[in-house]
């Protein structure tokens, strides 16, 4: 990485972040009280309301966010301002279910979600079903953050650090520390690495934010030169990013690295207190990076498909050479984007981890091992999957968007078992796998059928709507059985 375009100082930066990483490690490692699945993968349920913010929202802004984002505002252009309201969606979807769910694991030893599956419907199909659906949905998002990692050394070097050193490098540091501490590892370091977000931002957005003359003369040049991306968006279009909001709202909060806090709160009190300061900062995060993409449709020019994904690290480079306090303040967010891709990595990486060891292994060739050997499964498990991963990481075929609509139209489909689940006791498991099921066969079957997005709505979306619909009415229809039984009985 001696090629970055910060010089020495940036070199320097980078190290000592990385290596403070790795003493976080071991700190978390000498903190932890045993081997226990509740230990290692749950912090011991002990994370306080600071802990369980930074690390709800180091994981909830990912690599997908820094270089998606503003990636995706290059390509499309004002009309991704809507963008800004995805996250506040996740963060209304949270208060439908979090705090029933908190309830939840305080009586039951919850570790996975697959367990509270397990608990509410006693199906193991349904929740083989819903973790192989799981697995799906996060190995694509784990994917996207290794090609992130990638994204960012290659365009904050210009090129001269080659794009497979950024994915080896950072996925190596993050294995190394989660190995050793577990959740304490990774929710102590998301402290660490939101704090730098959010100080990497505010400082950026301070220095480069466009006042209403400089927006202005964006804005005339955005319509001169590419005036598709000023135009007033379509109903079409509107149509979509309503779509787009509903499916980033359910599928979000859902993720299985979410559920594993919610879990691993220390009281009630510190998750409301957690997801309360999370509810401001969609706003301080999404228009910072919204504006960044805006502006470089000015800066930078030519940048088609995964290109436009390094949006991100080319303006930090051309700003960091334009004054001292640019440098700085670009520094600044460097660190943060850095922190910002490994934050969501490590923690959809220990997700992973815990889903094999206990809900795959723990279930079949370990049945009936004690947590210790589980624990080493786990950790096993982390590097079996990396290794898979990286390789396709190294051969990026897809834009980073791409990946999160992806991973969000597969994941939206296991919303229901805890939405609906929690709040509606005659949601049955045998509705609730048919749901599923037929959720997920919509969402495939739509787009091989020549259908895709029917009206500019998501196929997930679509496909939810039918699991939501197959739940109700089997339910109903087993509610309506139940009750002809037992008048015939009673007759």
């Amino acid at each position: 990485m001696s090629a970055l375009g910060f010089g020495i100082a940036g070199l320097a930066a980078v190290l000592l972040y990385l290596i403070g990483m790795l003493y976080v490690g071991l700190l978390a490692r000498r903190a932890r009280a045993s081997d226990s699945l509740g230990d290692f993968y749950l912090a011991g349920r002990g994370l306080g309301p600071f802990v369980l913010f930074a690390t709800l929202y180091a994981t909830q802004y990912s690599g997908n966010s820094f270089l998606g984002y503003p990636g995706e505002a290059y390509r499309i252009g004002f009309a991704w301002v809507m963008s800004v309201g995805f996250m506040t969606a996740i963060i209304v979807s949270y208060l439908v279910f979090a705090p029933e769910l908190y309830r939840a694991s305080r009586r039951l030893p919850l570790v996975t979600p697959g367990d509270w599956i397990d608990h509410r419907f006693g199906s193991p199909a349904l929740t083989l079903v819903a973790n192989l659906v799981f697995v799906a949905a996060i190995s694509n998002y784990l994917l996207a953050q290794l090609m992130a990692m990638g994204h960012v050394v290659a365009g904050l070097s210009g090129g001269a650090v080659p794009y497979w050193v950024g994915v080896v490098a950072l996925t190596a540091v993050i294995l190394i520390y989660e190995t050793l501490g577990g959740m304490r590892a990774v929710a102590w370091t998301d402290a660490v690495q939101g704090v730098l977000i959010i100080a990497g931002l505010g400082g950026i957005l301070a220095t480069v934010a466009p006042s209403p003359a400089h927006l202005a003369a964006i804005t005339e040049w955005v319509a001169a030169a590419a005036p598709e991306k000023a135009a007033v968006p379509s109903w079409a279009d509107c149509v979509t990013w309503g779509s787009t909001l509903l499916l980033i709202g359910l599928s979000g909060a859902v993720y299985p690295q979410a559920i594993q806090r919610i879990y691993a709160a220390r009281s009630a009190r510190a998750l409301k207190r957690g997801v309360a300061a999370m509810a401001c900062m969609p706003l301080l995060t999404m228009v910072p990076l919204f504006l960044i993409g805006i502006i470089s449709l000015r800066e930078l020019s030519a940048l088609e498909g995964i290109a436009a994904d390094q949006v991100m690290p080319l303006l930090l480079a051309q700003w960091a050479s334009a004054s001292p306090w640019l440098y700085v303040a670009s520094l600044a967010v460097m660190l943060a984007v850095v922190a910002a891709v490994m934050s969501t990595a490590d923690s959809v990486l220990l997700t992973l981890s815990s889903i094999v060891a206990k809900d795959f292994l723990g279930k079949t060739v370990l049945r009936g091992a004690p947590d210790a050997r589980l624990t080493r499964a786990g950790k096993v498990s982390s590097w079996a999957i990396v290794a898979a991963l990286v390789g396709v990481a190294l051969v990026p075929r897809v834009t980073l968007w791409g990946l999160i609509e992806l991973k969000m139209e597969i994941l939206i489909q296991v919303a229901p078992l805890f939405m609906l689940g929690l709040h509606w006791r005659r949601l049955t498991a045998p509705a609730a796998i048919a749901g599923l099921v037929a959720g997920l066969a919509v969402s495939f079957a739509l787009p091989l059928a020549g259908y895709a997005r029917p009206f500019g709505v998501h196929d997930g979306l679509v496909g939810v709507f039918a699991n939501v619909v197959v739940c109700g009415t089997w339910s109903q229809l087993a509610v309506i059985r139940e009750r002809s039984a037992v008048s015939e009985a009673t007759a």
